[in-house]
């Protein structure tokens, strides 16, 4: 993982390291979020509104798969699990989530990098 202060938005586009310290938004047809990368192997979500709104910090994994693109899952305390597929270089989230109700999303949607360097 690498600290975002050595990148700018083009430079994620040729990534191999999952960017530290950077806050990004992606807006799917459902909800907006908006998430934080952390050290220590963390990402901070936030969703402000509809029947998803909620905060959570949460152990991820993430896994390069081209410069660029990278793998990125987790847990949630609830017990959804989440798997993202995020492509800085089409700036593009492609997520699929599985909710403690059984329910499957799947979701596409744009980056839109808020800020790099974050507090982290």
């Amino acid at each position: 993982m690498s600290d975002t202060s050595k990148f700018d938005a083009a430079s994620l586009a040729e990534a191999i390291e999952y960017p530290i310290g950077l806050r990004f938004e992606v807006v799917f047809d459902a909800f907006a979020v908006v998430l934080t990368t952390l050290r220590g192997g963390e990402i901070h979500f936030h969703i402000d509104e509809g029947p998803y709104a909620r905060s959570e910090t949460v152990k991820m994994v993430a896994t390069v798969i081209r410069p660029g693109v990278f793998l990125v899952s987790w847990i949630e305390a609830s017990g959804a699990t989440v798997v993202h597929i995020e492509d800085f270089a089409r700036g593009m989230v492609h997520s699929h989530a599985t909710l403690p109700d059984g329910a499957f999303l799947r979701m596409v949607g744009p980056i839109r990098i808020a800020s790099t360097g974050v507090a982290k």
